[in-house]
């Protein structure tokens, strides 16, 4: 293996363990009410605070990234993290508990931020897709075995256990990553000072600025799925809690799929195709998802099909979305990945809250119309104004 390709298992597993650690011990969060002798919103802060912590968190490792070092905001984050678990692991008491997964998002936001910035330092804008694709992969695996390995794990164990077993990762990662990531940020690509005006040409960049739009409601749209299929599945068809579960396999299949195609796919077609494409495309099968509900015509088939199209799509479109902004902006690619983590966290909070709003207005008509006139604008946006420079500056070369 290269070692470029060795730098990359280690730093896509470090943005794995974020969304893991998030959701790990959500099947033992009846026992950590009982634990702690807590109610269930406290329980559930739990997960809320590691989430805020995560997003807030992007402005000041994004940054850090592009002004101390790629290396060293990683090692220390990864630090910071393992600390977090331990006071997890050894907390009697509810606050302490909280503040060990502050700890823990803190440090381990490190990992998605450096991630794509060292994709973007060390590989040639040609291979970025198929290294970005690699670590979407990882990070969108997070949430998906979190839960699986959680439950196997404290089935047998205390759910105590599990912040041991992030310990050990912690660990394990920390060591694989001190030997094989050198410090990638050259001194001629250090920026001189991060300020807010650093942040507004991010944000309002007229190519970065379609990106984070996209980024936000392809999000909002996930979570809308992720937090109203259960209540649609008990309209439509009255089924169990636990074949409920399995409907949202179509959905996290084809976003892992999907992430693996986009790096394919990119070696073929420019990153703003792809991107014009797959956002109208999730428009498409968001429409076809509510004509089909309209009609009543809405079958399990039917469904399986939209929702595993839906995360294919979604999946193909990230590696381009992060590929593009680390190629604009050579010299702050940490801060901006910080700054589109950011929001599409966002985006992912909105959507619940948001989603209850439209649905208290509508019903399912109301939240799945405008989730679909939220992508067709984001995509029309992506259509008129999105360039990427390297491409831009390779068709040029061609003719």
């Amino acid at each position: 293996m290269s070692k470029n390709g060795k730098i990359l298992i280690g730093l896509s597993i470090a943005a794995f363990l974020g969304p893991f650690t998030q959701t790990i011990y959500t099947p033992s969060l009846p026992e950590v009410g009982h634990f702690f002798h807590a109610n269930s919103f406290m329980v559930n802060f739990t997960i809320s605070i590691y989430t805020m912590i995560l997003a807030a968190s992007q402005f000041i490792i994004g940054p850090l990234s592009d002004t101390r070092g790629r290396r060293a905001t990683l090692l220390p984050g990864l630090f910071l993290f393992m600390i977090g678990s331990l006071i997890c692991f050894l907390a009697t008491n509810y606050l302490i508990f909280l503040l060990g997964r502050a700890i823990q998002a803190f440090g381990i936001s490190t990992g998605s931020v450096v991630a794509a910035a060292v994709i973007g330092d060390i590989f040639a804008p040609s291979e970025q897709g198929r290294a970005m694709s690699f670590y979407q992969t990882m990070v969108f695996l997070g949430p998906v075995l979190g839960p699986l390995l959680g439950s196997v794990i404290a089935s047998y164990y205390d759910w105590k256990w599990l912040f041991f077993i992030l310990i050990s990762g912690a660990i394990i990662v920390s060591v694989y990553n001190a030997k094989t990531l050198h410090e990638t940020l050259t001194k001629d690509r250090t920026p001189k000072k991060i300020t807010i005006q650093t942040f507004k040409n991010i944000l309002f960049d007229k190519s970065a600025f379609p990106i984070m739009l996209l980024g936000f409601f392809q999000f909002y749209g996930y979570y809308i799925y992720l937090v109203f299929l259960p209540s649609l599945l008990d309209e439509l068809y009255q089924v169990s809690l636990t074949v409920k579960g399995l409907f949202f396999m179509p959905l996290t299949a084809g976003i892992v799929l999907g992430t693996f195609l986009g790096g394919k796919v990119q070696q073929y077609l420019t990153h703003k195709l792809i991107l014009v494409y797959t956002s109208y495309g999730i428009g498409i099968v968001v429409s076809i998802f509510w004509i089909s509900l309209w009609l009543n015509a809405l079958m399990i088939p039917i469904l399986i099909l939209l929702l595993l199209a839906y995360g294919i799509l979604l999946g193909m479109s990230l590696p381009s979305q992060s590929t593009t902004l680390v190629n604009l902006f050579l010299n702050q690619k940490g801060t901006a990945i910080g700054v589109y983590n950011f929001i599409r966290f966002t985006g992912a909070a909105i959507g619940p809250l948001l989603g209850a709003a439209f649905y208290a207005m509508g019903g399912n008509h109301a939240l799945y119309i405008s989730l679909f006139f939220f992508l067709l604008a984001a995509a029309f946006v992506i259509h008129k104004n999105l360039e990427d420079p390297f491409e831009a500056s390779k068709i040029s070369a061609d003719f």
